[in-house]
């Protein structure tokens, strides 16, 4: 668990520092004492790159159906024990705050970095589990590194135990891909939902005023 919770922190690390290489000149949100959430949002938006992604319902998605609408992308696993499933109730929460205000909110996508183990049955049963509108992605190695380098998602598998099982040291970060299929912003963890489903809020009307 020492080991554990080292890996994470060395890869939450790295993910501020890339953070932080990428925008010097970012505008940021002010982080508040009860909350001290992160939001970065890139003064020019990075395109993603071409994808090659299948969805839970083995769906083909490249970056040409990010476009369009606002997605909320999560990098994670269905069997993770923590980080994973308290991130996806948080953005159950988001969703849930921006409908009560009558916002829209984005879609939230799940990008499994346990392909292996997350086929398309397993990632349905799980992001419906949270919300039936929430999808669930996943790639082949190669295509899965290119898209969390690119975005700064860093995870990296565990040694498997004697029968076979492992986890995987994941950040917990929340990229936000905006409707010209670009990374907008980031929110590095802790996570408050009122406090995205207001910035998300913000970002959104900003964009709008171009």
């Amino acid at each position: 668990m020492r080991q554990k919770v080292f890996v994470i922190g060395l890869i939450s690390l790295v993910t501020v520092l890339a953070i932080g290489w990428y925008g010097n000149a970012r505008p940021r949100f002010d982080a508040t004492p009860d909350t001290f959430l992160l939001g970065t949002v890139w003064p020019d938006p990075r395109p993603l790159p071409e994808l090659e992604l299948l969805d839970h319902r083995g769906a083909q998605i490249g970056r040409d159906q990010f476009k369009g609408q606002w997605t909320m992308m999560f990098f994670g696993y269905t069997s993770c024990p923590d980080i994973c499933p308290t991130t996806m109730l948080t953005l159950r929460s988001v969703v849930a705050e921006m409908e009560k205000t009558g916002a829209i909110a984005p879609r939230v996508a799940l990008v499994t970095v346990d392909p292996e183990r997350d086929d398309a049955p397993t990632l349905a049963r799980y992001v419906a589990h949270f919300n039936e509108d929430f999808i669930g992605l996943r790639g082949g190695d190669d295509g899965l590194r290119a898209l969390s380098m690119h975005v700064g998602a860093m995870f990296e598998h565990e040694a498997a135990d004697e029968n076979g099982s492992y986890e995987i040291a994941h950040s917990a970060s929340l990229f936000l891909i905006d409707p010209e299929a670009r990374l907008h912003a980031v929110f590095s963890p802790p996570h408050n939902p009122a406090d995205i489903a207001e910035k998300l809020i913000a970002i959104r009307a900003r964009y709008e005023q171009g």
